[in-house]
């Protein structure tokens, strides 16, 4: 068996995880039930510890702009590149409020580790379509790959999100509807204006979203809106509470009927996995939710919720409350849903992989040169950037 070296990009030290905290955590027991020896680490993460660390381990797990101090400071061993996040497609949102550093930094990112990978891990078709056309443009596709394994299943394979063992749980005794953290893509105005319509023919109907546990590391520019739209209308109906501890949050769930998600269409929304969808369907929570290719076919397929196509409070409105009526049925969806997405089975690829770690020794056959800029960055612009730059 191999050892393990799983390195996660999000601080987990306060045990309330985000999606790609969730992700690491379900990994590491994964692949420790498969009898590896695995060492997770997370932020703060200095260069010692990545050299200190990557000297004990045959692998190396990474996602994120942490990979740059790994490829940098870690001895060379098979290193996995967990793409699941398109982070370079999220934070193209954040132009506007903090200029085109953030899209430097993520573009940079990805470059190195597209050109360092030796097997990467994306969510869905249309992310290994999309990967595989970056692939191209750095040289990691190229003749010599696509001779070996025309399919390139031995450099990118899809390992999705996954969700723990089922569990049984409470019924909701109030209409309270659950929309979660709030990130820039999301439209929480558009989702506290369809739950006020929809208090018209439910009066006690409630939304709640969440905080996000590393508002530093995540701007909260939608988060603000919301709490001040709110604010301004007197909505009391509209709560804003901590985050929930991961092993707790099935606890959390049980106060909710139902789930919303609200978001615009665009090229964010064609290529994310939804991490809050997995775990909502597995709390046992109907969704009504924006149109979303990957979120549409989880819901169509298990009849657990609602999609709307109309980006209205109304049309929303009239969604939350079918799916209110419907919820008995939709919660059997669910349990379906559930059973067929262990982590285990999902991750089927990244254990392939662990079981016989490899270098790509063609890696630097094609491969793009990345261009340096003649003058550093200032130690000021560096700070800035690991303050702010992860997703």
């Amino acid at each position: 068996m191999s050892r393990i070296l799983l390195v996660c990009p999000e601080p987990l030290g306060h045990r309330q995880p985000a999606g790609i905290g969730i992700r690491f955590l379900e990994m590491q027991k994964v692949l420790q039930a498969d009898g590896h020896a695995v060492t997770l680490i997370s932020p703060p993460i200095t260069p010692e510890d990545l050299l200190r660390h990557s000297n004990d381990a045959d692998v190396a797990i990474v996602q994120g702009h942490i990979a740059n101090d790994l490829f940098a400071h870690a001895r060379p061993i098979p290193t996995v590149v967990d793409l699941y996040d398109p982070f370079i497609i999220e934070n193209l949102h954040y132009y506007e409020s903090r200029g085109s550093e953030v899209f430097t930094h993520d573009h940079a990112t990805v470059v190195n580790s597209l050109l360092h990978g030796d097997f990467f891990l994306c969510a869905s078709e249309s992310q290994r379509l999309f990967w595989l056309g970056m692939m191209l443009a750095v040289g990691r596709l190229n003749p010599m790959a696509f001779d070996a394994d025309p399919n390139l299943d031995a450099l990118i394979r899809i390992a999705p999100f996954g969700v723990p063992p089922p569990r049984e749980r409470a019924a909701a005794t109030e209409p309270a509807v659950l929309f979660g953290g709030i990130y820039d893509w999301y439209d929480p105005i558009l989702a506290i204006d369809a739950i006020a319509l929809a208090r018209e023919s439910l009066p006690q109907i409630s939304l709640t979203f969440t905080k996000h546990p590393n508002p530093e590391l995540t701007p909260q520019g939608k988060l603000t809106e919301a709490m001040q739209h709110a604010k301004k209308r007197g909505l009391q109906f509209v709560r804003f509470e901590p985050w929930f501890e991961y092993e707790r949050r099935g606890e959390f769930f049980e106060r909710f009927a139902l789930a919303l998600l609200t978001f615009p269409q665009s090229l964010e929304t064609e290529l994310s996995m939804r991490t809050r969808v997995y775990d909502y369907l597995w709390g046992g929570l109907p969704i009504v939710s924006s149109s979303a290719p990957g979120t549409n076919e989880i819901l169509t397929r298990y009849r657990c919720g609602t999609i709307v196509h109309e980006a209205t409070p109304r049309a929303f409105a009239d969604a939350i409350l079918r799916t209110f009526a419907q919820q008995s049925t939709m919660r059997s969806g669910t349990r379906d849903f559930v059973r067929e997405h262990q982590w285990p089975e999902a991750l089927q690829p990244l254990r392939d992989f662990c079981r016989k770690p490899r270098i790509d020794t063609n890696k630097d056959a094609f491969a793009v040169r990345m261009q340096v800029p003649e003058r550093p960055p200032s130690i000021l612009a560096r700070l800035k950037r690991r303050i702010g730059g992860a997703s």
